[in-house]
């Protein structure tokens, strides 16, 4: 038996788009972690750079590397979605994310398939590093304590930090390759994937330790969401409704997969979110405190909500 053989498969989903600035140094943070047995399945997005030259070279001098035939997408959501449907549940135990531009610690994947062992977990995700080019660098903290429905109102942190097991990945690809499930119109896949889990009753662990220096830059799709722009770019969807819309999508996504404790929850919140301001906004902001893990967050969307900007 080879010294792999032993090693858990972990297949690392990644979508690309225009990443020839910064790809060679996140693949060789994933190639070279340590503790499972590595597969990268990468989807393009349409590249005109020179991320798909990179790609073939990479794949000529090592096998781990895989590619899937180029689709137009226009947004990371879709990508990531196309990639855990079409990868081979037959050839992994873990999978997990990847974007073009970050860069993994040595231990993620290890720590990791460590962490949802130790606690009978499906899922896990993790606090991140926010660096840029000038050398800054800032703890993205979501490691808060879980609430009861924060599952459907945020994600579990950056994509880029979660490994799922495998099944609780064929659970969330059979949703996605179902043309009738909410779950397709959702937005972001990690935000799509913690509703799902937590609503069908799964552990979800969020690590307290960073796991990936998660690079800022004024080409990527999602960054920190940390300063002035940012927060005001927040504000301008959830008075356009997108919030909400999301969070009913998880909801509703969350219906078709729920453990029985979960259901009669999941039809309250389908429920409520129907009704008209002030009625629905008053008895969701009621139970805000459960929405949002961090503090200050809970505060915001209950203030939002009884304004009817939510």
């Amino acid at each position: 038996m080879s010294a792999t053989a032993s090693l858990p498969r972990v297949t690392v989903l990644l979508a690309t788009h225009q990443g020839e600035r910064f790809l060679d140094e996140q693949l060789d943070s994933i190639l070279s972690q340590e503790g499972a047995e590595l597969t990268v399945l990468v989807s393009d997005d349409g590249s005109t750079d020179g991320t798909l030259g990179i790609l073939e070279r990479r794949m000529q001098s090592d096998d781990r590397i895989r590619t899937l035939p180029a689709q137009r997408f226009g947004a990371p959501g879709p990508n990531f979605f196309r990639l855990l449907v079409d990868a081979d549940p037959e050839s992994y135990d873990y999978v997990g994310f990847a974007d073009q531009d970050d860069v993994w610690m040595p231990d993620k994947i290890a720590r990791h398939i460590a962490i949802l062992r130790d606690h009978e977990a499906d899922g896990v995700s993790s606090n991140v590093t926010a660096f840029d080019h000038e050398g800054n660098r800032v703890l993205v903290k979501k490691d808060y304590p879980q609430r009861l429905a924060d599952h459907l109102f945020e994600s579990p942190g950056p994509g880029s930090s979660v490994l799922l097991t495998n099944r609780l990945a064929r659970m969330v690809a059979a949703q996605l390759a179902d043309e009738a499930s909410p779950a397709r119109r959702a937005f972001a896949h990690e935000t799509l994937i913690y509703a799902l889990a937590r609503s069908a009753g799964c552990t979800w662990v969020i690590d307290s330790e960073s796991s990936v220096d998660y690079r800022q830059h004024d080409a990527q799709a999602v960054g920190a969401n940390a300063g002035i722009a940012p927060a005001l770019k927040r504000i301008r969807l959830t008075a356009a409704r997108w919030h909400r819309e999301q969070a009913r999508i998880a909801v509703d996504a969350g219906i078709r997969v729920a453990s029985p404790e979960e259901l009669p929850r999941l039809q309250w919140f389908h429920e409520v979110l129907e009704e008209p301001w002030p009625i629905g906004a008053a008895r969701l902001a009621r139970r805000a405190s459960q929405f949002r893990r961090r503090p200050r967050d809970r505060f915001a969307i209950a203030a939002l909500m009884m304004l009817g900007l939510w």
